[in-house]
């Protein structure tokens, strides 16, 4: 069973937020721990504004989820994680949070979507 082995704890910074201790979660989906360090710095969730409507830019109840996500969108390469694994693990993550289906699902598929579009975009470019 999937679970957050430790307490979000940060400080605001500007434009964002520090963790002040590691936030590790254990997934399920990829079969190990993943470890946010200490001082890793968060928006706490970088939803694109065309999207804030469906998805609520991070609340006490989503926020390790958000954390979690953002650093695997950083540095999932270097974690062995791909932008795909790395949305599902939200996704996950959610549902450890105590975010239900629907909800999570309202929050997860535009987050795939963007990640899909922004890849469209990236291939359109010259080489």
């Amino acid at each position: 069973m999937s679970y957050f082995a430790s307490e979000l704890v940060a400080t605001a910074v500007e434009d964002g937020w520090r963790l002040e201790r590691s936030l590790v979660y254990s997934s399920d989906f990829l079969g190990r721990k993943i470890s946010v360090p200490r001082h890793y710095f968060t928006d706490l969730a970088s939803v694109p504004r065309i999207f804030r409507f469906i998805v609520p830019v991070a609340n006490a109840k989503n926020r390790k989820a958000s954390v979690l996500h953002d650093y695997l969108c950083t540095h999932g390469e270097s974690k062995n994680v791909t932008q795909r694994q790395a949305d599902i693990v939200f996704r996950e993550a959610l549902g450890v949070c105590g975010i239900g289906r629907i909800r999570s699902g309202l929050m997860y598929h535009p987050v795939r979507a963007y990640q899909w579009a922004k890849g469209l975009f990236r291939r359109a470019e010259p080489v």
